[in-house]
C-alpha cells in the first residue's frame, strides 16, 4: 500500500516538482565534490535596455508587441514626422540651386569679356591720340582708362564669388545632413538585439524626449548570479568553467558556463562574495527566474 501511494504522489504535479529537486540535488551534490558550488544562485538576463523618444511629438506608429523578437536597428515605431520630411525636402532643393550656381561661371566669363572690350576701347583711345593730338580729350582717356581698370576688379570679384558658391553648397550639404538627422531621430529602432518585454505608449499618444517607450532585453547570453565562500574566492575563479543544472519543465539540463566576474568585496556579515556566471542562450529555451545550481571548477569530460 504504501509502494501503491508512492506511485500515486509521483503520478501528481507535486510529485514531478519533489523527483526534479531531488534529481538537482543529488546532481548537485556529485558537483560539489569536485568543485565550488554557487550559493543562492539565480538566473537574470544581462542587459535590458531602455528605448527612449529623442524628440517630442505623437506618435505615428509602432509595429512591435511584448515578446517579439528584435534586431539591432530593426524599426520599432516612428513618431509623427511630416514637417521635418518638408524641411528636409526643402533643404534638398536649396542644395540643388546651390550645385547648380557652383557649375555656372557665367558671371566669371561676362566680367572678362567686359575686361576685354573697355581694354581695347581704352588702347584704341591712346592709339589715336598718339597718332592725332588730342583726338581723344584727357578726361576721357582717363575715364576709359578707369573703366578698363574697374572691369579687371570684376573678374577678381566674380572668381571670388565662384570660390564661395563652394562654400554655399557645403552649407546647404550639411542642412541636408542636419535635417535628415532630425528625421532619423523620429524614428524609434532597436538598439540592440534581443525581446521587447514591455511597451509603454500606444499610438496617437504625445511623447516628451527621455519617456521610456520600451524595454528590450537581451537573451542570447544568462547570467548566474550567486555567492562563494571568501575562502573559495581567494583562488583564480575568473574564467574559470562551471556545471549548471536548469530545472526546465520536468527535466533537469546540464550546460557549461564560464566564470565572468568575481567581487572584490567580502560580506563583512556572513563572509561571502558576490560572483557572476555567463551561460549560452541562442536558442532562447532558458529563461530568467528558472531555477538553477551552479559548481564551479568542472573539468571539461
Amino acid at each position: 500500500m504504501m509502494y501503491t501511494s508512492c506511485l500515486r504522489l509521483l503520478d501528481s504535479r507535486f510529485g514531478h516538482c519533489v523527483v526534479l529537486l531531488f534529481i538537482l540535488g543529488l546532481s548537485q551534490q556529485l558537483w560539489a565534490d569536485q568543485g565550488i558550488e554557487v550559493e543562492n544562485a539565480i538566473l537574470k538576463t544581462i542587459e535590458a535596455t531602455k528605448v527612449a523618444a529623442e524628440v517630442e511629438g505623437r506618435i505615428a506608429e509602432l509595429s512591435v508587441r511584448e515578446g517579439q523578437r528584435v534586431e539591432q536597428n530593426q524599426k520599432l515605431g516612428r513618431i509623427r514626422d511630416d514637417a521635418v520630411r518638408l524641411q528636409l525636402e526643402n533643404r534638398r532643393l536649396e542644395l540643388a540651386v546651390a550645385r547648380r550656381k557652383q557649375d555656372s561661371d557665367i558671371d566669371l566669363r561676362l566680367a572678362q569679356k567686359r575686361s576685354e572690350v573697355a581694354s581695347l576701347e581704352f588702347e584704341r583711345a591712346v592709339d589715336a591720340n598718339r597718332r592725332l593730338e588730342n583726338t581723344y580729350p584727357p578726361k576721357e582717356i582717363d575715364r576709359l582708362g578707369l573703366v578698363a581698370r574697374s572691369a579687371e576688379l570684376e573678374i577678381e570679384r566674380a572668381a571670388l564669388e565662384q570660390e564661395l558658391r563652394d562654400f554655399e553648397v557645403l552649407q546647404a550639404e550639411n542642412a541636408v545632413l542636419q535635417a535628415e538627422e532630425l528625421l532619423s531621430r523620429h524614428a524609434i529602432s532597436a538598439p540592440a538585439d534581443g525581446v521587447v518585454v514591455s511597451v509603454e505608449f500606444r499610438n496617437g499618444e504625445w511623447l516628451k524626449p527621455g519617456d521610456e517607450i520600451f524595454t528590450i532585453v537581451k537573451i542570447d547570453r544568462l547570467r548566474i548570479e550567486g555567492f562563494v565562500s571568501s575562502e573559495s574566492a581567494s583562488r583564480e575563479l575568473l574564467n574559470r568553467p562551471a556545471a549548471v543544472s536548469i530545472a526546465s519543465g520536468n527535466r533537469i539540463e546540464e550546460v557549461r558556463g564560464s566564470v565572468v566576474f568575481v567581487s572584490p568585496d567580502t560580506n563583512p556579515v556572513n563572509g561571502l562574495v558576490r560572483v557572476f556566471l555567463e551561460i549560452d542562450n541562442r536558442d532562447g529555451r532558458y529563461r530568467p527566474g528558472m531555477r538553477v545550481r551552479a559548481v564551479i571548477g568542472i573539468a571539461d569530460e
